[in-house]
């Protein structure tokens, strides 16, 4: 089995030395879309410089880590790659019993075609497990070699301090996997996902994790101009202060000669802690979304696109 390009995860997600360059995450439609589709948008991020990818057990109807790994096979080393147990092959959630979480990860390693997965994510919680159980399940999988870094998407804020406790007194400092843009989403139309809020913030700062903000680009929101229907109902990004912040984030796009989406982008970049998983669905699209790095703002800019004139 290859080996992951990423060799020292400790020091990729150490805050104080990040590579800006290296932030980025790679998802998108794998298992959904023609192989050719997903291999050239694969070697173009590798290309520029990316090293991450994202997929999930559930997605694609349980296609999609077979998808990613048809590339990975013929490019052995070439990208890292985190992954999400927890969801059936419906979307659903499951419950995380030892049992279940270690046969998704064997299943995990066969159809990505990797000796170890870079980072495991919870996709969900399991309320009526205790916190303990959980961490020490994926304690069990690093220990064994099947995984590198664990960590959780989708838990509340309370349950996420408690797993970095417990985690931390087994040594591993989890990743945190949240929505996370500048375009604050409706909970009730999020679809159980869950946003990372003041709250999720406070914990993913306060134990110094590394957050993967996944829809990093609230699913094109900054690029359109009008409203749209997300499988039939409404985007649940298009709100009375995300389309206000959409507004200015057009007026410094052309102060600075950049696009909205992009200058989006560049906000979320400007948050440390912060991998922005993008989803592009063409080489082009990738190249936008990186142009983020070469935005500097300012923190009164950073302010102004969140908050407006306060």
């Amino acid at each position: 089995m290859p080996h992951s390009p990423l060799q020292s995860l400790e020091g990729l997600f150490d805050q104080d030395d990040m590579r800006l360059a290296h932030r980025f995450v790679l998802g998108g439609p794998f298992g959904a879309e023609p192989a050719e589709a997903s291999a050239e948008r694969l070697a173009h991020f590798a290309d520029a410089g990316g090293l991450l990818i994202e997929t999930s057990h559930s997605y694609a109807g349980g296609r999609a880590e077979a998808a990613a790994g048809q590339w990975l096979r013929k490019n052995p080393g070439v990208l890292g790659v985190a992954t999400k147990v927890g969801h059936d092959t419906n979307g659903a959630d499951i419950p995380l019993s030892r049992a279940t979480v270690h046969e998704h990860v064997r299943s995990a390693l066969e159809n990505l075609v990797v000796d170890s997965i870079d980072v495991l994510l919870y996709h969900c919680d399991d309320p009526a497990r205790p916190v303990a159980e959980l961490a020490e399940t994926l304690v069990s999988l690093v220990e064994a070699g099947h995984v590198r870094r664990v960590g959780a998407s989708n838990w509340p804020a309370e349950r996420l301090s408690a797993l970095a406790v417990e985690l931390a007194e087994r040594g591993q400092t989890p990743v945190a996997s949240y929505q996370f843009s500048l375009a604050e989403p409706d909970p009730a139309l999020l679809g159980g996902s869950l946003h990372a809020d003041r709250a999720v913030l406070d914990v993913v700062r306060e134990h110094r994790l590394p957050l993967f903000g996944w829809s990093s680009q609230a699913r094109g929101y900054f690029a359109r101009t009008e409203a749209r229907q997300v499988n039939g109902r409404p985007d649940p990004y298009d709100t009375e202060d995300n389309r206000a912040r959409r507004l200015r984030c057009v007026e410094l796009a052309e102060r600075l000669g950049s696009r909205p989406e992009t200058v989006a982008l560049a906000w979320t970049l400007h948050h440390p802690e912060v991998w922005p998983s993008i989803g592009p669905r063409t080489t082009e699209q990738i190249d936008t979304s990186l142009q983020a790095r070469r935005l500097t703002l300012t923190e009164e800019q950073v302010d102004w696109l969140r908050h407006g004139g306060r």
